[in-house]
């Protein structure tokens, strides 16, 4: 697997990364969130213990919730790696990291464990493969909760089953744009897909990037998920180009026209919101995938994490007042746009 953050994808991808979670529990444990503090940190030297026998192959780190910067946890929350419902239960939680995040273990989430594995571009079959063989390490050192009818049982009803959440991140501004996007999600709603924005403000969301994931885990394999998802998604990315295509002959010299001032507001403001850099910073990707700026996937993607208030003072390592931030914000945005 691919780090999605640092390995650089053909310009014109639409998708940003393809995760896959497994949510899973041991048996006669009771739930994460009926566990006390010290039944629950119990339980992440259990699992750990069982990750350092079984993973051999790859170098991992515990991160121990209770004894981390809240900051520095929020910067993985940012990455993707981590949810922010483990951070809330901080004095009880913690997760497991490979050296290339590309794999995270939460532990005592909603669940004892999920299990995830992220990859760059559409990869949906390679992240499978590796969380199979990842769950089926610790399977063979931990028994799970599991019914021969339900399947995995889970704290959550809507994870009974496989117990599976596939998903990939997109980048869909045209169809944004044309105001399609309500359209096709509540058409994804019907057929057992959920989409919603990555970063959102109140209800509404920004900087045109979506989740799209299955929503069913009972009465499917997992096959069946993942080629229900990858059939959605390629389905997504042929609507997303044809309505570019549409925006370029209607509108080309608008769309060039928020391309480059989008660009050169990156390049030279001084103060820069969070929401203001990621909507700019979807405008400047949008000009890559269209051929109209020559700049590095990598450097983007990597922005898109640090421009985050959390990663960005975890990054300086101190804490940074509003206005701060937004000039920090610009500082840093402009420094990596130069090294392209």
């Amino acid at each position: 697997m691919k780090n999605w953050i640092y390995k650089q994808c053909n310009n014109d991808d639409i998708v940003l990364s393809s995760m896959i979670s497994l949510s899973r529990n041991l048996k006669e444990v009771p739930f994460s969130n009926k566990l006390t503090t010290i039944e629950a940190r119990k339980n992440v030297e259990l699992i750990y213990d069982i990750f350092k026998n079984e993973i051999i192959d790859e170098e991992i780190h515990l991160h121990q919730l209770w004894n981390e910067d809240k900051e520095i946890s929020n910067s993985y929350v940012d990455k993707h790696l981590i949810s922010k419902e483990l951070i809330k239960n901080r004095d009880k939680t913690a997760f497991i990291l490979n050296k290339e995040e590309t794999i995270s273990i939460m532990i005592n989430e909603e669940d004892h464990l999920r299990l995830q594995c992220i990859s760059a571009g559409l990869d949906l079959d390679e992240v499978f493969r590796s969380i199979t063989k990842l769950d089926d390490k610790i399977e063979r050192n931990a028994h799970y909760a599991f019914d021969e009818n339900l399947g995995y049982l889970t704290t959550c009803p809507t994870d009974i089953g496989t117990g599976m959440r596939a998903s990939v991140n997109m980048h869909l501004p045209a169809l944004t744009f044309s105001d399609e996007i309500a359209n096709f999600a509540k058409g994804l709603t019907q057929i057992g897909m959920t989409m919603r924005g990555i970063y959102e403000e109140g209800t509404k969301s920004y900087g045109n990037i979506y989740k799209i994931s299955n929503q069913v885990t009972l009465g499917l394999t997992e096959e069946e998920i993942i080629g229900n998802l990858k059939g959605v998604v390629l389905n997504v990315i042929s609507e997303e180009k044809k309505f570019r295509e549409v925006l370029l002959s209607k509108c080309k010299y608008e769309i060039e026209d928020k391309i480059y001032r989008a660009y050169g507001t990156l390049k030279s403001a001084v103060l820069l919101g969070a929401k203001e850099s990621i909507d700019l910073l979807s405008s400047v990707r949008l000009g890559v995938e269209l051929s109209l700026l020559d700049i590095e996937k990598t450097k983007l993607n990597e922005l898109l994490i640090i421009t985050r208030d959390s990663s960005l003072q975890n990054y300086l390592g101190r804490k940074l007042s509003s206005k701060e931030l937004n000039y920090e914000r610009a500082k840093i945005i402009k420094i990596i746009l130069k090294e392209t």
